[in-house]
């Protein structure tokens, strides 16, 4: 195994046809503008994994400086030997750590290679979402709790909830707390991902026409992401539940989607929302990393 960067062409060309992540497709590229992207291929030259990092504005560190797509773990071939797969994710690890400083990079909660991350010298810290498996035999909300069945069931008898163009969604109001750059990112990155993968807004609106909350899912890796959600929380009694759920269903209908993943939350209240809906936790490694100053003992780790 053997990883080399690549421009964005020659990416083009190494995952063309293969089930890579939306993060690891040339899009990503596209996206964080600033990447490092790197490609391992096995001696018979077969792409055996791809690895899109975005970068700082400086090019030194490896991190979003923006979330605008939801993992960054890197990509590879579901065929190879776990054996194989472990070099592959190795060998990209240690290209990556050759070209860069520094590195906090979130994996995603179907990556299994976290062995070959610690292996290179990472520090893996453990962060976690909210999974609900989708069963085309079973209904996901008879897994809901009463409070937020309740809470459906009322916002439906006020609310129409219905698909809207994916411009209509308002970032300003899902992205608080960053400043307006962070938020025309996060804006120019769900128009365009929306645009080359399937995605979908859902808005609720009063009797009176007003819109009371939207939510921004995008389909990528077999998953339903969450992207984005915002809601009036004035006289919006049980609408963040009523988007939710109705997501839950569209994405019970798309093929091969077998999950819809809440994207985790650090806050409390919010994971306990999300957990009302039968979504377990998953958890899944943040990789983080420095150079050392100095080389010696434990030279390459987070310190």
């Amino acid at each position: 195994m053997h990883s080399d960067t690549v421009s964005p062409e020659e990416l083009d060309k190494a995952v063309a046809g293969l089930p890579v992540q939306v993060w690891n497709a040339p899009t990503a590229a596209e996206l964080y503008g600033q990447t490092l992207n790197l490609v391992c291929r096995t001696r018979g030259g077969r792409t055996a994994g791809a690895w899109v990092v975005p970068l700082d504005d400086h090019g030194t560190a490896a991190r979003r400086p923006f979330r605008l797509l939801p993992y960054a773990a890197p990509w590879v071939d579901p065929e190879l030997h776990p054996v194989d797969r472990h070099r592959a994710v190795l060998s990209m690890t240690r290209a990556l750590m050759d070209r860069v400083a520094s590195a906090e990079l979130p994996m995603d909660p179907r990556f299994g290679e976290a062995a070959a991350l610690a292996e290179a010298g990472a520090e893996l810290l453990c962060r976690h979402t909210r999974v609900l498996e989708l069963h085309p035999d079973r209904d996901p909300r008879t897994g809901y709790v009463a409070t937020a069945r309740n809470h459906i069931r009322a916002a439906a008898r006020g609310h129409t909830v219905r698909a809207a163009p994916l411009d209509a969604f308002d970032f300003s109001r899902a992205v608080v707390g960053q400043p307006p750059d962070a938020v025309a990112a996060r804006r120019r990155s769900g128009l365009h991902v929306g645009g080359v993968e399937p995605a979908l807004c859902l808005a609720a609106t009063d009797p009176d026409g007003t819109c009371r909350g939207q939510v921004f899912v995008l389909l990528c890796d077999g998953a339903a992401v969450l992207m984005h959600s915002w809601f009036d929380r004035a006289g919006a009694r049980g609408v963040p539940s009523l988007l939710v759920d109705e997501a839950i269903a569209w994405a019970g209908r798309q093929p091969g989607t077998d999950l819809f993943d809440f994207e985790g939350s650090v806050l409390p209240g919010v994971d306990r929302f999300m957990a009302g809906f039968g979504a377990r936790a998953c958890a899944y490694p943040q990789l983080r990393w420095r150079r050392s100053a100095e080389p010696g003992p434990g030279a390459g780790e987070f310190g």
